[in-house]
This record gives C-alpha cells, sequence and structure tokens, in this order.
C-alpha cells in the first residue's frame, strides 16, 4: 500500500473513531493517545480504516 493511501486510511480511523465515542474536537490527549494506537496498529501491518478504527476501540475498551 503506498504511503499516501495508509495515511488516508488512518486519517479515517481517527475520525471514526472521534465520531464512535462522541467527540468533535479531541483534546490533545485524546488526540494523541488515538493517534499512537492508529500508528502501532498500522505498524502491525492494519491498513484497513475500519479495522483500525476498531482495533482502537478494542484497545481502549470501548468495543468487545
Amino acid at each position: 500500500m503506498a504511503e499516501p493511501e495508509l495515511a488516508e486510511n488512518m486519517n479515517v480511523a481517527f475520525k471514526t473513531v472521534c465520531r464512535s465515542i462522541g467527540v468533535t474536537e479531541p483534546s490533545r490527549y485524546a488526540a494523541e493517545l488515538i493517534t499512537t494506537k492508529i500508528v502501532e496498529l498500522a505498524k502491525d501491518g492494519v491498513r484497513d480504516p475500519d479495522e483500525l478504527s476498531r482495533g482502537v476501540l478494542k484497545s481502549l475498551n470501548l468495543l468487545d
């Protein structure tokens, strides 16, 4: 997967997570936490934005 496509998928995942937790303008802490989790998942090979967002929500114990 090309870097621009991965970056876009990560951006989509970030927005999805924010919507899922009801945050329209995340605090710096929340943004950093979400971003860190997305980057960790991407480093592990997760590329799909839905899988990235689900992975973040699961890691935060917000999804079974």
